[in-house]
């Protein structure tokens, strides 16, 4: 990939010289990285994969909306990505492992993309959120008991990583133990490297694959059923495409935000009241896309054309990464009051275009009663370490606390 301008001769730049993208979701404060590379490139920045591998970063949200809405010049597809045809990028290496291309909801384009998603909105029009919400409540509810027992706990590993996919788990149709079980699986998905991650993720799989069968042929009420329900007469294939993606992936963007809404309320000043109570569930959710969305940076685009994006020539072949909450930044006013904020763009979070979120609905739902249960029951609830001291852990897209410990000095019944 070459760095050039509209106005300028081509350029290229030593890859050595630019920024792993990363740094943007690891970083003690990623606003500070979005702020340096917008200053040294403007609104789309070239970043690095990881070493050798390089790709724009969209900074700017004029920027971010053309590229997320369209489809025809910029495609989720990655046999289009010009590092992985050429061999530069291997389909078995790290980040070509992880962009390699699949059939799934976000990874395809055109009618296959229609087709898996018409299945995934139906199934979710379905939902009865009043069941949702108790179904997370029950979750929610065995996770806190456990948490209490001890008196101190880790929020993210203990609650914030386990709720989100039980429930998903769960309104897909998976029983009590085949939901514990997919969590165990994704738990070592996450801590594990190498041919051990990829045997827990194909174990993942199976109890999908296993779960589409049993609704084939025995259907209930639950969002697997609802899909193959669908009068388009979706295959085996179509179900796990869908299935895999949305559960898998959509509890992981729940984790996030689950986990970085209970920081702030943790570690912000300005979360210990607001006109004289303290904000709801929902008011610190929403600060949380604000401030630090669940998507720091969306899954990458590949140029169908040459075209210009942000005064930067971009080739047909080219990786583009939508950057969420360096789009969000480029709107703030100055100051730093996240409830005065000009034109927030929260809900860029949700992206834009064909590839937007299809369970904005129930992922909210999910959040604000995981959110809201640990706020009621968890009565004085303190860090256990200085605020400054979390470090971040995340992907080339996400970014959350890597722990929240904490100390109860008070237990409250639930309600």
């Amino acid at each position: 990939m070459t760095v050039t301008t509209t106005t300028q001769s081509e350029r290229l730049v030593d890859l050595d010289d630019l920024t792993p993208l990363t740094e943007t979701t690891t970083s003690a404060d990623p606003a500070r990285v979005y702020e340096r590379l917008r200053a040294r490139w403007g609104n789309v920045a070239p970043v690095l994969l990881e070493p050798g591998v390089p790709a724009w970063l969209v900074l700017g949200h004029r920027e971010l909306v053309t590229v997320l809405r369209n489809e025809s010049l910029y495609a989720r597809d990655s046999r289009n990505w010009g590092l992985l045809a050429d061999g530069t990028v291997r389909a078995d290496s790290g980040v070509g492992g992880v962009l390699a291309p699949r059939d799934g909801i976000y990874y395809v384009d055109g009618v296959r993309h229609r087709h898996l998603r018409r299945l995934i909105d139906d199934a979710f029009e379905s939902i009865d959120e009043h069941r949702l919400a108790a179904i997370v409540e029950q979750w929610c509810a065995l996770a806190l008991d456990r948490v209490l027992a001890k008196g101190e706990a880790d929020l993210v590993g203990d609650y914030a990583r386990a709720v989100p996919l039980l429930v998903m788990s769960t309104i897909f149709g998976l029983e009590a133990d085949q939901a514990r079980a997919m969590l165990s699986h994704a738990q070592r998905v996450f801590q594990a490297k190498g041919a051990a991650g990829g045997e827990a993720l194909n174990a993942q799989r199976s109890l999908i694959a296993d779960l589409i069968a049993s609704r084939r042929a025995d259907p209930s009420d639950d969002l697997t059923s609802a899909i193959l329900r669908h009068p388009s007469r979706p295959t085996d294939v179509d179900a796990q495409s869908a299935v895999s993606a949305t559960l898998i992936l959509g509890s992981e963007f729940e984790v996030a935000w689950i986990t970085q809404a209970l920081r702030l309320r943790l570690t912000d000043p300005r979360f210990d009241g607001r006109s004289g109570g303290r904000l709801s569930a929902s008011d610190t959710l929403e600060a949380a896309l604000g401030s630090a969305p669940p998507a720091t940076n969306t899954g990458p685009r590949f140029a169908l054309a040459d075209t210009t994006l942000g005064g930067r020539k971009i080739w047909a072949g080219d990786a583009v990464v939508p950057g969420i909450m360096g789009a969000s930044a480029e709107s703030r006013a100055s100051g730093d009051d996240i409830w005065l904020e000009s034109g927030n763009l929260s809900y860029l979070t949700w992206g834009a275009g064909p590839h937007a979120c299809p369970a904005r609905r129930p992922a909210t739902v999910i959040a604000q009663v995981a959110v809201g249960a640990a706020l009621r029951r968890l009565g004085g609830v303190a860090l256990t370490v200085p605020p400054e001291s979390l470090r971040a852990t995340g992907t080339l897209w996400s970014s959350v606390p890597q722990t929240l410990p904490v100390r109860f000095e008070e237990h409250r019944p639930a309600r």
